[in-house]
């Protein structure tokens, strides 16, 4: 430490930034019913809204950490609102938004709204929109969607152009030094992680993780099945189902003669491959690109002991 407190203070301060944990900064607390007992997905939550890991080294490291976290000169958030201000952090290159409890009050719901709201703006920020599918269109068929009108999401879903949707959780009750061994989760400073379900090298490394620990009964059926043929027509029956959502939304008064849109929706929904056919794709023409993710979160067991 002696022989980095000699280097320029510019060339420190670099160093710090680079340091950086870049966070998937999360607004709204997480509802996932199939992460039992439920604390531990609160606690996994907790855990990445905590400064990162250099706040806590030196005097000079936790102003970086600081500053890297305070809202943008301007912007003002509500005293009531959802959104938690380090999601503007300047580290951060995800802003995703948690799927909320299936039954909310009126109150509940304007709060969510506002905070789903905010979401168009990320993109002014350079940063990624990141939405839970249980908000959108749930993954799981015996999923309920979240109770926020269709019109709201689909109208942030289509301003943001590339939108990440998160499939799945799955929470993986390692310990930090556990993640570390393995390189993952930032070396636990990046406890939540967007990966691409289709990315096979990254999946394995996450279920070497999950392997050495205490496991539940939705992330088995995860592991189980995300190397099948099975996963990969839930996801194309979803992408299905997805766009007959976005024709409904988009298309009353279609300039087209035939087909109507609601029998191309009614195929959609019967038929996913009709997703590819050209009597689909003219209605899907500005239909925003999805980039699907799971969702991994680190939950060290002291967590939830």
């Amino acid at each position: 430490m002696a022989q980095f407190s000699t280097l320029p203070a510019e060339l420190r301060l670099l160093i710090w930034e680079f340091a950086l944990p870049a966070r998937v900064v999360e607004m709204g607390e997480p509802c996932d019913p199939d992460i039992i007992p439920e604390e531990d997905l609160r606690q996994a939550w907790i855990l990445n809204k905590k400064h990162p890991a250099i706040a806590y080294v030196c005097w000079e490291s936790r102003q970086i950490a600081l500053a890297k976290s305070k809202l943008p000169r301007g912007v003002i958030l509500a005293p009531d609102s959802i959104t938690d201000a380090r999601w503007w952090s300047k580290s951060t290159d995800i802003i995703h938004f948690n799927a909320p409890p299936e039954i909310i009050n009126a109150a509940q719901r304007c709060r969510l709204a506002d905070g789903l709201l905010d979401l168009m703006k990320v993109p002014i920020l350079r940063k990624m929109v990141s939405i839970s599918a249980d908000v959108v269109h749930p993954f799981l068929r015996f999923r309920n969607r979240s109770d926020l009108p269709r019109s709201l999401v689909w109208e942030v879903i289509c301003a943001t152009k590339i939108c990440i949707i998160s499939l799945h959780t799955v929470c993986i009750r390692a310990t930090v030094e556990q993640a570390r061994e393995l390189g993952l989760f930032g070396n636990g400073d990046e406890p939540a992680q967007l990966i691409d379900p289709f990315d096979k090298a990254a999946i394995q490394r996450f279920r070497q993780l999950w392997d050495n620990t205490k496991k539940e009964v939705s992330s088995v059926k995860f592991f189980d099945t995300i190397d099948t043929g099975r996963f990969t027509f839930r996801v194309e029956r979803w992408l299905a189902e997805m766009s007959a959502e976005y024709i409904h939304f988009k298309w009353t008064s279609p300039p087209f003669p035939t087909p109507n849109p609601r029998d191309i929706t009614a195929l959609l929904r019967r038929y996913p491959d009709q997703r590819r056919s050209p009597e689909a794709k003219q209605y899907l023409v500005g239909f925003p690109r999805l980039e699907l993710r799971i969702m991994f979160r680190l939950c060290p067991p002291a967590l939830v002991d």
